[in-house]
């Protein structure tokens, strides 16, 4: 009970904070996160049972964009973020949602998502656009190996070998990417920090991956090696 009311007091103080002069579309909505000065709001559904924001929606100016599958525990440290970018550098904003799904120690996974005005039978309307999954790209692109002494990373047309600092490895040819998956915006850039964990609680490289536009999917065009 204690958990549900502290959870039931965070909602408020961020509908509060964040409110603006933008009030919820539906009564069991919260305005989860605004952008007040390009009049895009973020909601969500509470469900105190099991302490999730659920069943969001976008509105941009007077449109209101579904969503499908995006979850986000109603914790602090897991507040959505929003960020109105001209990710494509062509004069037109996308809208950039980051849902923080697992923070702890060396772990941080987070989801990113695109929405993205598009022409469609009904004129022009956001649509969420797929994104390349970092974690697929890097086991595509790039060979890594590790033993006690090196981690070595091979990859178009580079080749990385270091010391390995943590002294030996859980793994040898597969690594859990996974658990460390950090999506950020840096001005108009949109770019996901990929930890190579070696052992427990010992990540000594990683991958900073930078996305733009191919078609209807976002990429990785660059991909810097951190080792």
């Amino acid at each position: 009970m204690k958990r549900i009311l502290a959870t039931a007091c965070w909602i408020l103080f961020c509908g509060s904070s964040l409110a603006f002069a933008e009030k919820p579309t539906e009564d069991k909505q919260t305005l989860v996160v605004g952008n007040e000065k390009e009049g895009v709001y973020l909601y969500a559904t509470p469900d105190l049972n099991k302490n999730l924001y659920k069943d969001f929606r976008v509105k941009i100016e007077n449109e209101m964009v579904e969503t499908q599958g995006w979850e986000v525990e109603m914790r602090e440290e897991r507040q959505p973020e929003l960020h109105v970018i001209d990710l494509n550098h062509d004069g037109k904003k996308e809208i950039v949602v980051i849902l923080p799904i697992g923070t702890g120690t060396w772990v941080v996974v987070k989801e990113a998502h695109i929405l993205q005005q598009v022409e469609t039978l009904d004129g022009k309307r956001y649509e969420e656009m797929d994104i390349d999954n970092p974690v697929h790209t890097i086991e595509r692109d790039f060979k890594i190996t590790a033993t006690n002494k090196t981690i070595q990373v091979k990859g178009r047309g580079h080749v990385w070998k270091v010391a390995n600092i943590c002294g030996k490895t859980y793994y040898r040819h597969r690594f859990p990417l996974y658990q460390s998956v950090n999506w950020k915006v840096k001005g108009n850039n949109l770019m996901a920090d990929v930890g190579l964990t070696i052992k427990n609680n010992c990540v000594p490289a990683g991958f900073i991956l930078s996305y733009k536009q191919r078609g209807e999917i976002y990429i990785a065009k660059h991909v810097k090696v951190n080792l």
